[in-house]
């Protein structure tokens, strides 16, 4: 997703949110719905090699990222909402002739769709950087979210419990 649909340029109204906000943003969401994004955004891989590299199906990924982009949308703003979607969705393998008509359609509309459509795009350039700190580590890249030490420990721990209460160890 790191083509443009519609000519560069610079609107005023657009909403220009920091690194700093946009990353506490994405770092609210679900791990997989990150690993799903960092795929994307910063290795550019298309959503049918994301589904196989995780063993999701391709609505799911195209679910977490729709997720992904709109966490960092304005609020309470329908249109964003929608060209957030309509965004997400034209990068689907699965999108349809017939989808990509009533996508014209509706960016055709209103002037307000096209700008709506258009700062999502720059929504999404924007997003680059607070990906790249938030996959510093390249941990996205293992076929599932890793698993902190402390979680391990935790299970480990609750293991070893539940059998010494059943009497395991007598």
């Amino acid at each position: 997703m790191t083509r443009l649909l519609l000519p560069l340029e610079h609107h005023p109204h657009s909403q220009d949110l920091t690194d700093d906000t946009l990353l506490q943003q994405l770092k609210k969401l679900p791990r997989r719905v990150q690993q799903v994004f960092l795929l994307s955004r910063l290795d550019q891989l298309s959503f049918a090699a994301i589904a196989e590299r995780l063993d999701l199906p391709a609505l799911t990924v195209e679910r977490h990222m729709n997720q992904a982009l709109q966490s960092v949308r304005p609020q309470r703003d329908v249109l964003a909402s929608m060209a957030g979607q309509w965004y997400v969705r034209l990068q689907s393998p699965q999108v349809t002739a017939s989808e990509r008509i009533d996508f014209r359609r509706w960016l055709d509309a209103a002037p307000e769709h096209r700008e709506a459509f258009h700062a999502t795009e720059l929504r999404w350039r924007t997003l680059l950087a607070p990906a790249r700190q938030l996959g510093h580590d390249a941990w996205y890249r293992q076929p599932r979210a890793a698993l902190s030490i402390g979680g391990c420990s935790v299970a480990i721990g609750l293991a070893l419990a539940a059998l010494a209460a059943i009497g395991f160890w007598s």
